[in-house]
């Protein structure tokens, strides 16, 4: 995967975390005195594309230090005893075909950002929740806050989950698929010995 997808990839977990922090930020401190104008200008728009790459970062590695041991156990190529490590393959698979690494490369893309969205949504469910707490009283009547509660509260979940399973397929196609790749090239290299050896058993000198 290039430079340039790497760097979208992480813009683009970057700015799901900001609307999260975003959403904080406005429950704990208020929104009426906020100038959307001003904080919507061009002059703002780079530091603020840099802090969503900076945050994509950070959430990338948070979510995978929780959900590695849970990556391990999901990949069915851990099960099999006569293949080499994940890692192992993947260079390999690069070595071996770019254009297959490529292929690759971009479901793992998907599965990170999904990965990351459980993360996200799960907290940017939360942020919602604070600024109905603090700040919904003043924006609907009681009865109209629980049932927004609610609602939050379920699509919340629904989208976490949602996230979830993506990122668990993803995972178990982006494994096998390794997998397939890995011992089609290896195959491939293995014929070109096994058919010089018998030339060369004929032909010693």
């Amino acid at each position: 995967m290039n430079t340039t997808n790497v760097f979208v990839e992480l813009v683009v977990i970057g700015f799901h975390t900001l609307i999260w922090i975003g959403v904080i930020i406005l429950a704990l401190f208020g929104y009426r005195n906020l100038d959307a104008e001003k904080l919507l200008t061009v002059n703002l728009a780079l530091p603020i594309l840099a802090m969503a790459y900076i945050l994509g970062i950070l959430i990338d590695r948070i979510s995978d230090f929780f959900f590695i041991s849970q990556d391990k156990k999901m990949r069915p190529v851990d099960k099999q005893k006569d293949l080499p490590t994940f890692l192992t393959m993947r260079y390999y698979i690069l070595n071996k075909s770019p254009n297959i690494y490529a292929q690759l490369e971009y479901t793992r893309s998907r599965l990170r950002i999904a990965r990351a969205s459980v993360f996200n949504f799960a907290l940017t469910t939360i942020a919602v929740l604070l600024f109905l707490f603090f700040q919904g009283s003043s924006l609907v009547s009681t009865q109209n806050l629980i049932i927004a509660i609610a609602i939050t509260s379920l699509i919340g979940i629904l989208l976490t989950l949602s996230s979830y399973q993506a990122w668990a397929a993803l995972i178990k196609s982006y494994s096998i698929s390794t997998t397939i790749a890995y011992t089609l090239l290896k195959d491939e290299e293995d014929k070109v010995p096994a058919k010089d050896r018998p030339e060369k058993a004929r032909h010693p000198g």
